[in-house]
């Protein structure tokens, strides 16, 4: 499983039940970047029928994970901000992860949140400690099934 992006892309598919519950999918990765995807339905939208913060937060807390996970070393975010700049009502919206610096131990990450025409939603800064275990480590360990979605 060494440094192969696909390897991290097909654990994150299989073992983060809440992307797949709000239904989150990976669509391109690589070392140090990814890009997610969102379809919006009803239950992503808040009171004033927009695109719920906690949603596009979300969106974009799995393309990190994604990307600082494609190197097979297992990452978890540590701090997190976002600026929101733009409602969305609807459509596929995406999120593009790009590595800005990587150590031993932390990353730095800097994620757009966009709609399916391009325009900024959300600007999302992120730092991840990154584990001594490996992503095939913790995958091997963990004997416990995955609810079907």
């Amino acid at each position: 499983m060494k440094n192969n992006p696909e390897d991290a892309r097909t654990i994150l598919k299989q073992r983060d039940r809440f992307g797949r519950y709000v239904g989150i999918e990976i669509v391109e990765i690589g070392e140090g970047r990814a890009k997610v995807r969102m379809q919006v339905k009803d239950h992503h939208l808040n009171i004033v029928d927009t695109v719920h913060g906690g949603a596009l937060f979300t969106l974009a807390d799995m393309a990190i994970a994604a990307a600082s996970n494609s190197r097979g070393q297992v990452a978890v975010l540590i701090q997190a901000a976002i600026s929101y700049i733009q409602a969305a009502k609807g459509g596929i919206l995406f999120a593009e992860a790009r590595e800005i610096s990587v150590g031993s131990r932390l990353g730095h990450y800097q994620i757009t949140v966009t709609d399916d025409s391009g325009h900024a939603l959300a600007s999302f800064q992120g730092i991840v400690y990154r584990k001594k275990e490996t992503l095939e480590d913790l995958f091997q360990s963990s004997a416990s099934p995955t609810p079907e979605s």
